[in-house]
């Protein structure tokens, strides 16, 4: 009984665990690394021209560059294993041992490994260099947890755009513009809700409800200021996002099925 109860589990964590290794392997995966570490010299060149705003500077540009890097590896990474395992056939042997759900899940998972792998990677680095000069406190861990959750719905929708489109091109595209349109909504909203008109707000708020609300997981503004959010906060900002991922899941693996009957 306890080998049926912990056997889809073990399927999950077989394709998360597989993927997770190919990905570190991945010439992207240090390409971006390499990338990342000449970003912070230029932090801190950015933090030497701005004379009494250096640990602001330092720590607002080390999170930009960090949910940057990791949104270019596992945007990337993930849209391209997807297509090389589908055209490879790979796929099919997948899914002759595993369900869809299974697939999907473990799809998934692998990827949180590798963003959170290289978040903690990249965390150290970052830490590292606020602490020589004097600008690390807690709230930059908090940072770099919080960019976690942003990136674990971009996972999510790239994921179901690569199951809803046969051009990884395309499941690309609309990966990095659904990424900026969630950046902006926040934006578009107030200048709307000042100056626009009824459609038109009906227009943006209900985008600005269908969108991940990156604002609302966004950290940034404490972590340059040093502060810490509270505990409520982060309940909030987690409850958010496992609430927003097992929906996307579920759509997700509702669109695999219907794609895969179809290509039968």
């Amino acid at each position: 009984m306890k080998q049926v109860k912990f056997k889809p589990m073990k399927r999950v964590l077989s394709i998360a665990f597989l993927n997770f290794r190919e990905a570190t392997r991945n010439k992207l995966f240090f390409g971006v690394i390499f990338f990342f570490i000449f970003y912070l010299a230029f932090c801190i060149l950015l933090g030497r021209l701005s004379p009494g705003e250096e640990e602001k500077v330092l720590r607002n540009a080390g999170l930009v560059g960090i949910e940057l890097t990791a949104l270019i590896l596992v945007i990337f990474n993930l849209i391209f294993s997807f297509y090389r395992e589908k055209d490879s056939r790979i796929l099919e042997v997948y899914l002759s041992d595993f369900s869809p759900s299974t697939y999907i899940a473990g799809k998934t998972v692998g990827h949180f490994l590798i963003c959170l792998f290289y978040l903690f990677l990249s965390g150290i680095a970052y830490s590292l260099l606020l602490f020589f000069h004097r600008g690390f406190n807690l709230s930059v861990l908090a940072g770099v947890f919080a960019i976690f959750f942003k990136l674990s719905i971009v996972i999510s929708f790239s994921l179901l755009f690569c199951c809803l489109f046969s051009s990884s091109s395309l499941a690309l595209l609309c990966s990095l513009f659904l990424y900026a349109a969630a950046e902006a909504a926040p934006s578009a909203l107030r200048i709307v809700n000042t100056y626009g008109d009824k459609v038109q707000r009906f227009i943006l708020n209900a985008l600005y409800a269908i969108l991940p609300n990156m604002d609302k997981l966004d950290i940034k503004a404490f972590v340059v200021y040093g502060k810490l959010p509270s505990v409520e906060f982060f309940t909030l900002i987690i409850s958010y996002t496992i609430i927003y991922l097992f929906i996307l899941w579920l759509v997700t693996v509702l669109a695999f099925q219907k794609k895969e009957q179809y290509s039968l």
